[in-house]
């Protein structure tokens, strides 16, 4: 039940002295946090939070350092995030944080098609995917590379197999994916990890807010499309995939594959999330999903995985136009592409092109 709401109303004003609070609601849908909502005498909207268990007491900690290095790394963002007012503590000593609560609401992306809320959204991640990344490491918050990243997924994948209740069809797609090397050549960005309909908001399909950063890392920008990989409709990601690449150009071209891996393997996730909880109704609506999932894949409706060339699709576009008219185009190896990148200053014939030796590339040598 937790504390009353005029108990976390008298902490909010300790909080924050001077501030006329007018109303408040009590939030319940975290089990580990309690949650008052504000307003004061202004209009402007606050919200109180309060550890209700350990699990609680990690997650409050975590907010208010991420958001205190997002603040302090002054980043310049087209978009709101929450700023904490002010703390106090009850009698027993436990911590209450005062946050600003930003405006806007959830967006439905079943209702959303390509225009301005994929436009936005998509400029709203390359802002952030382009900002420093070393206030952020500086701060302690985790930091992964391409491989530590393919590594975790490989590790989640074994789990998932060992249930025995991934349809093998699904299992054969995603370890063809995670063994191809080439789909995991990114450069690290500082990423949210944790993008959903609760942490965007939006007005008039503008995103006009972010919230929910206790995920917040340095790691693959791709994990920040996979909400609309799982739950848009295929132009609505198309199109914030293009604008996204128009805002960071520096962005790989792999990033939709990976996006569309990670919301697929996300099922395998709330399979094992629900096996863990022992729940036999969401253990069924987890494997309904994967079923209706392998279904989609069997009947070709379900994307390729395979990675685009490494090079980059500007490179690559103005080296193919030089291969002999009788060679294959299939037959330039990523390897090829690159030496014919590193020679192209001393006018090497095109011939020059098939006769590159193919060589194995490691993460750690590409970075």
């Amino acid at each position: 039940m937790g504390r009353p709401a005029l108990i976390l109303a008298a902490l909010a004003a300790d909080a924050a002295p001077g501030k006329n609070f007018r109303h408040y609601l009590k939030i319940t849908d975290n089990p580990d946090i309690e949650v008052l909502r504000l307003w004061d005498a202004e209009g402007q909207s606050y919200e109180l939070k309060m550890p209700a268990s350990a699990a609680g007491i990690t997650e409050l900690a975590t907010e208010i350092t991420v958001l205190q290095a997002l603040n302090q790394a002054k980043l310049s963002l087209p978009f709101a995030i929450p700023n904490q007012v002010g703390q106090t503590q009850d009698f027993d000593g436990q911590r209450a944080v005062l946050f600003t609560l930003l405006g806007g609401s959830s967006p439905d992306l079943s209702r959303l098609g390509p225009g301005a809320f994929s436009k936005s959204f998509a400029e709203a991640m390359a802002s952030l995917h382009n900002c420093e990344t070393q206030p952020i490491i500086e701060a302690g918050l985790p930091s992964y590379d391409a491989t530590t990243v393919l590594h975790h997924k490989v590790q989640e994948l074994d789990r998932m197999a060992a249930t025995g209740r991934i349809p093998a069809a699904l299992l054969s797609r995603w370890e063809t994916a995670l063994e191809d090397i080439g789909l995991f050549r990114f450069h690290p960005t500082l990423t949210h990890s944790a993008i959903n309909s609760e942490a965007v908001l939006v007005e008039n399909q503008q995103v006009v807010g972010i919230t929910g950063f206790n995920a917040l890392c340095v790691g693959d920008p791709a994990e920040d499309f996979r909400w609309l990989a799982s739950g848009a409709v295929a132009s609505t990601l198309d199109d914030a995939l293009l604008h996204y690449r128009a805002a960071r150009p520096q962005a790989d071209e792999n990033l939709a594959q990976r996006a569309i891996l990670y919301s697929e393997l996300e099922l395998g996730s709330w399979l094992l999330h629900c096996l863990s909880i022992g729940d036999a109704e969401q253990i069924k609506q987890a494997e309904d999903l994967l079923n209706d999932l392998k279904e989609n894949l069997e009947a070709g409706n379900l994307k390729e995985l395979t990675a685009t060339s490494f090079v980059g699709l500007a490179v690559a576009s103005s080296i193919i136009p030089q291969a002999m008219p009788t060679q294959p185009i299939e037959t330039l190896s990523p390897s090829a592409l690159q030496e014919e990148v590193e020679e192209q200053d001393q006018d090497a014939p095109a011939d020059d092109l098939t006769q590159a030796e193919p060589t194995e590339t490691t993460l750690d040598e590409l970075f």
